[in-house]
């Protein structure tokens, strides 16, 4: 059997293919292809499809209010941050944070951050928070 390989031109920009769809990757298309409720409609999301869904909809109900409805400008990172990790925010002290933030999450330097560059940022915290509670446990024992 033969698989067809996919030269960037055959797919939009910033769509996935694999060569040879397993199952997991299979479902996962059915997620993005499909929509939520009729997707869950028989049955109620796992955590993580929960999760994804969720930081889905956090970074499209920022995003848009004052320009490209697909990216995130600096005033719509900031309300974003300022909304949803508050006390990520209030622990540090640095008033230049969200500026930074913005400057590393930004990679393609067009002033805004899209849903990729978005989901960078909800990874790295994601791993200083296991980071830490690692931490916290291994100094409890």
């Amino acid at each position: 059997m033969t698989t067809r390989k996919h030269k960037t031109g055959d797919r939009p920009p910033g769509s996935f293919s694999f060569p040879s769809k397993p199952p997991a990757a299979r479902h996962l298309s059915r997620i993005l292809t499909r929509g939520r409720q009729e997707l869950f409609s028989s049955r109620m999301p796992s955590q993580l499809e929960g999760a994804m869904g969720a930081l889905i909809t956090v970074f499209y109900n920022y995003s848009g209010n004052d320009g490209d409805k697909h990216k995130l400008n600096k005033g719509e990172l900031k309300e974003l941050l300022h909304s949803e990790l508050s006390d990520f925010l209030t622990s540090q002290k640095d008033p230049m944070l969200v500026e930074k933030i913005m400057n590393d999450l930004d990679t393609n330097k067009d002033n805004e951050v899209d849903f990729n560059e978005f989901v960078v940022l909800v990874a790295a915290l994601t791993v200083a928070c296991n980071d830490f509670f690692q931490e916290q446990n291994k100094n409890a024992k």
